[in-house]
Parts: structure tokens; sequence; C-alpha cells
């Protein structure tokens, strides 16, 4: 396989440099951008905890880049919008989840500026840009920048598209996709970007894996609960689902690797 960029929370600005690229070489790199939903950044082993378990995040961070001082937005939607554009979030019109009409203002002394729920349609994703220059462009996961009509990540740019949404078992998708009764989340969308890698192992490709986990509600499969159980707590860390679910999140990123 070609070299892959796997980019973890990471904004790929790519849009002004793909002519560019072009022109100076024509082997082009594999891209891989892996989410992971609400992980704090100290819930990872290389950054500093020392009672979740992410070997396989530990290992890409060794061999690539740890980012120490950057900035994002503060939620999911917001920072969805500004990763697939480029844009600053301030520049997407994306600034909360739901709206801005989801709150009580009698109980908020500052009103936010007019939000959309979708980023909008006049905004190039880096779907779109990849797959004008040759890539194969794939999403599994949690979209969450519109679902509707043309906000869906098939009419954006992506060639497949799968979109997950509301659990971690007993999960809905769309387009409706079969699975196995009882099947993880996190599983069932690392089977889907594993078979996309292998199946475009031959061209350049784009492939998105944004996990719903370790997003609420908090659950896992119960191996990997009873896994942590018995795991002494360390610095008011001590929820063995939680760790399962990172845990899973990282065993995806371990596949995607070793594909």
């Amino acid at each position: 396989m070609k070299s892959l960029l796997l980019a973890l929370i990471a904004s790929l600005a790519i849009h002004s440099a793909l002519n560019a690229a072009e022109a100076v070489s024509s082997a082009r790199p594999n891209i891989i951008f892996i989410m992971a939903d609400d992980l704090g950044y100290t819930d990872v082993a290389c950054f500093g905890s020392r009672y979740y378990e992410t070997p396989n995040i530990d290992r890409l961070a060794a061999q690539g880049m740890k980012l120490l001082n950057h900035h994002h937005c503060q939620n999911c939607t917001p920072t969805r919008a500004a990763l697939m554009s480029g844009q600053y979030g301030a520049r997407t019109g994306v600034y909360t989840v739901g709206g801005t009409d989801r709150f009580d203002w009698s109980k908020r002394p500052l009103r936010p500026v007019d939000n959309v729920t979708e980023l909008p349609l006049d905004r190039d994703i880096i779907a779109k840009q990849l797959k004008a220059a040759g890539y194969a462009t794939g999403m599994f996961g949690k979209w969450h920048i519109g679902q509707r009509g043309d906000y869906l990540p098939g009419q954006r740019g992506f060639d497949e598209a799968i979109v997950s949404m509301g659990q971690h078992f007993d999960f809905a998708t769309n387009p409706e996709t079969e699975y196995p009764d009882g099947q993880y989340l996190a599983d069932f969308l690392t089977d889907k970007a594993v078979d996309f890698i292998t199946r475009h192992k031959e061209q350049p490709f784009f492939l998105y894996l944004p996990h719903f986990g370790v997003h609420s509600p908090h659950d896992a499969k119960a191996d990997l609960v009873a896994k942590f159980k018995p795991k002494p707590g360390v610095g008011g860390h001590n929820n063995a689902t939680y760790a399962a679910m990172i845990y899973s999140v990282d065993e995806s990123v371990g596949r995607v690797m070793q594909t």
C-alpha cells in the first residue's frame, strides 16, 4: 500500500495545496482521518493517562506528531464543520449543536450570533476537493453537519458513505445497512473502513472515520468492561465502561493501521 497519512483530530489544510502537489509529484498519498467524539485529551496514555489504555494511538503518536498548542471548536457540529471545510470555526456559521434556540436565554447573560445547524452548501469540503484530484473517497461514522438531502456526505464529495446515529448497540444508519445482532458500532464502522481500504489499495484514497465513541450514552462491550473492572482508578479516573469505550476506539485505530 502507498504511504498512509493518519490524522487524529486534526484539520487537513489541503485546499490550496492540491494543484501544487500534483505538479510536483504524481505519487499521491492515501489519507486516513480518524476522529473520536468527546474524547478528553488526558484520556489517552500518550497525553498522560495512567488508567485508560490506548496502545495503538500511542504508537501512532510516537511515529507522528502530537499537537500541544492548538485551537479547536468546543463541541460537536462546529468542530466537524471546521474540519471538513478547512475554515476557522468563526467563519462556517455553525457555532453550536442544534441551533441557538435550544437554550433557555433567561439563564444566559449573552446571546450568541445567529447559528446554522448544517454546513452551508456553498462551502467546499475536503472530500469534494480530493475527489476532483482523483481520490476515491469514503466516510463511515458520525456526520452531524447536515442530515438531509444535499447536506449528506454522499452529496458532498464522498463516493461511499454510511452515516451512523443514536446508539453504540442497535444503532441506525443512513442508508439503512444490515449488521450482525449485537455488533458494537465502533467495530461495524471499522469493518467498513477496512473494507474500503482493501478495495482501494491500488489508487489514492481518502477515508474519513469519525467514531461516535466515546460520546454518551456510555455503553461498551461486556468483555472489555470486565477487563477494566478490577483495575484501580488513578487521578479520579475509574469508569470501566468509559475505559472500555476508549479501548474499542483504540482497537479501531490498530486495525486500520494494520490494513
